[in-house]
């Protein structure tokens, strides 16, 4: 879990849910400024809301719970946003009883800047995760290619064409010949 007040540059992909009090009109307003919001840091409504100078509105979600039903808010933290489910599993019971308003505000928000959070009163800090890249494991190369000197591999030799190749060619020029004798003799 990340720290959820200081969004830090080296965060990565962390994310922090947050609960919103608001009511239809102001969801709907809220939801219309992530519409035709535009990649980069401003000030405005949102920023207030986070209590932070500028935020970029591209990195945020702000939906309804209920949009989810079927599918679950914990179950989308962790298939759209790539959240462990370890990770999330001692808050699972607070996530799955949330209703109402919730906004998802990914820590790339910030363009990689040190931020202190101080959300207005009606929207509350509900958790703050981040995407654990999984577990790389490199299996050694056993091809005889993979072992090659200098990082050139080495040349074998080229492939043999078969013979019916060789007998394919042979019959094709014996045909252009005879067409040829055949023209030369037509006009000749």
């Amino acid at each position: 879990m990340i720290d959820p007040v200081q969004v830090r540059p080296d965060e990565g992909k962390g994310l922090r849910l947050f609960s919103l009090d608001v009511d239809q009109v102001e969801r709907d307003r809220l939801q219309k400024i992530l519409q035709v919001a535009e990649p980069g840091l401003a000030a405005g409504r949102l920023a207030d809301l986070l209590g932070v100078a500028a935020v970029d509105a591209t990195r945020i979600e702000i939906f309804p719970v209920e949009d989810l039903s079927g599918f679950g808010l914990f179950n989308y933290l962790i298939k759209a946003n790539g959240l462990p489910e370890a990770a999330l599993d001692h808050d699972r019971t607070r996530i799955e009883a949330l209703d109402g308003t919730v906004m998802i505000l990914y820590s790339r928000a910030f363009h990689n800047q040190h931020v202190t959070l101080a959300p207005a009163a009606h929207v509350r800090l509900i958790g703050a995760w981040d995407e654990q890249p999984p577990e790389l494991e490199f299996t050694p190369l056993r091809s005889r290619a993979a072992f090659g000197s200098g990082g050139e591999m080495a040349a074998g030799p080229p492939p043999a064409l078969p013979r019916w190749f060789w007998g394919a060619i042979l019959i094709v020029a014996l045909a252009i010949a005879a067409i040829i004798a055949g023209l030369k003799g037509a006009f000749g």
